[in-house]
């Protein structure tokens, strides 16, 4: 999971546009943050490992030429988190520099990456993503927006794509639209972004999303956006989309637009549904935050309890989901959540949180909870179990031992006996999928959700 931001303007210059949009988007990485610009003879590059913050530190507005750019923040699924993976990806397109900033997972990568090496091509990264780079440079086509279009035709995987070539900026969505993006526009000014809070942040209007297998150009001369389709017919395409159903459950802005439905609405929904699948005898609920509060409020409705805030999330440091290694992923957690033990000693609480992935959270929100006074720990999860592997962009697939679930086989009892909790609820996923649906009525089915990481039916097949 990363988070991409594109910018053109027809009269000033968009790093600082690119800069705050990234860091409205820093919830989707944390490894790594990068942006190029294109300044109307060459090209302007700052990528470093850290956050936006840290990376672009001077307080004062990023004044630097062009008005062309995209940018990146990472959470690494494919190749280590080192400086040389960073995004945005260099290549060249007949002897001409362009960059690529992606989100999602190739699953064919590996045999491109034979192919092309054994063609002579140097690879400068252990990315997916420069697979995408090598095959544009290879490609005999006469323009780069052909060349991009070509060398997606040859790429299995999920993708939400950004590509700068001089004074253009292109946005494209896999066929099956796993990953979000969107387009937004103020005076003088075009967006593609990862999510819709983006648009906000920039005061940009929210236009719409991309569409499934849409590539979308932005020009800053002339100014103009342009749209077109080479993976068939929308009807089709749509058809077939497969929209991640875990970005409503966790990954995205709960002030965030996708698939047409506000994900805090979603994620209250999916707490009413959640109480009815798995009620409990308890005083209180208690949301883990801040991705469960959502979830956690709509429980707390549907069943009548009081919501108190019985966990501190100190807000300084990133998420721990995202963070590559265990050891980091604790460290965070101690500073992240502290225990308001006056909101809940004694008493019978509601722990809800939105996921138990690797189960490093929900323990120690157990353990601090009763050395706490807490009276008992009923946990309530607003998903299924985590059983299976991500491939098309979270990094659960470098991990497979350590899903809680899958180590279980899916026994709830077994998974509430490892984290100590009193009772264990998990939402079934005809119920989180009936809460998405819920929400907007379109030509959207319970079949037209990517769920691999609850139920195993990959839509794109894995190349082991």
């Amino acid at each position: 999971m990363c988070g991409i931001v594109g910018v053109v303007s027809n009269r000033e210059n968009v790093a600082e546009d690119i800069r705050l949009g990234l860091w409205s988007l820093q919830h989707r990485g944390q490894e790594s943050t990068g942006i190029v610009t294109y300044t109307g003879s060459d090209y302007w590059l700052k990528k470093e490992m850290g956050m936006v913050d840290f990376v672009f530190h001077d307080d004062a507005p990023l004044d630097v030429p062009g008005k062309s750019g995209i940018g990146h923040v990472r959470y690494s699924t494919c190749g280590s988190s080192s400086i040389e993976n960073a995004q945005p990806i260099e290549g060249k397109f007949r002897g001409a520099k362009f960059w690529l900033s992606h989100n999602g997972n190739l699953v064919n990568a590996r045999a491109i990456r034979n192919d092309l090496e054994n063609q002579g091509y140097i690879f400068k990264t252990t990315t997916d993503t420069e697979v995408i780079a090598g095959l544009i440079h290879f490609s005999k086509q006469e323009f780069f927006s052909a060349a991009l279009k070509e060398s997606l035709l040859e790429v299995r995987g999920t993708y939400s794509l950004l590509a700068l070539y001089k004074d253009d900026v292109y946005g494209v969505r896999d066929p099956t639209a796993n990953l979000p993006l969107v387009i937004g526009h103020r005076d003088g000014v075009m967006l593609l972004a990862s999510e819709s809070a983006t648009c906000d942040v920039l005061g940009a209007t929210f236009l719409r999303e991309v569409e499934p297998g849409e590539l979308v150009t932005l020009r800053s001369s002339p100014f103009s956006l342009w749209s077109e389709r080479f993976f068939g017919s929308l009807t089709e395409l749509l058809k077939n989309q497969r929209p991640c159903i875990f970005e409503f459950v966790y990954f995205l802005r709960p002030d965030s637009i996708m698939n047409g439905r506000r994900v805090d609405i979603v994620r209250e929904e999916i707490g009413r549904e959640l109480w009815r699948q798995a009620p409990a005898d308890a005083d209180v609920v208690i949301p883990v935050p801040d991705s469960a509060n959502s979830i956690a409020a709509g429980l707390a409705r549907e069943a009548g309890l009081p919501l108190e805030q019985g966990l501190f999330r100190y807000h300084y440091v990133g998420r721990s989901f995202t963070k590559p290694k265990q050891k980091q992923r604790e460290r965070v957690l101690r500073i992240k959540l502290n225990p308001i033990p006056e909101r809940f000693a004694g008493k019978r609480a509601i722990v809800v949180d939105d996921s138990i992935v690797r189960s490093t959270s929900i323990k120690w929100v157990i353990k601090i909870l009763r050395d706490n006074g807490v009276g008992e720990v009923h946990v309530r999860i607003g998903s299924p179990p985590y059983m299976w592997p991500c491939y098309y962009g979270k990094d659960t697939n470098q991990v497979e031992g350590e899903l809680i679930a899958k180590r279980h086989g899916g026994n709830v009892e077994a998974i509430r006996q490892e984290i100590g909790a009193d009772s264990l609820g998990y939402l079934n996923l005809v119920g989180l999928t009936r809460s998405v649906l819920k929400i907007k009525n379109d030509d959207l089915d319970e079949s037209n959700f990517c769920n691999a990481c609850f139920s195993g039916d990959y839509h794109i097949p894995i190349v082991k």
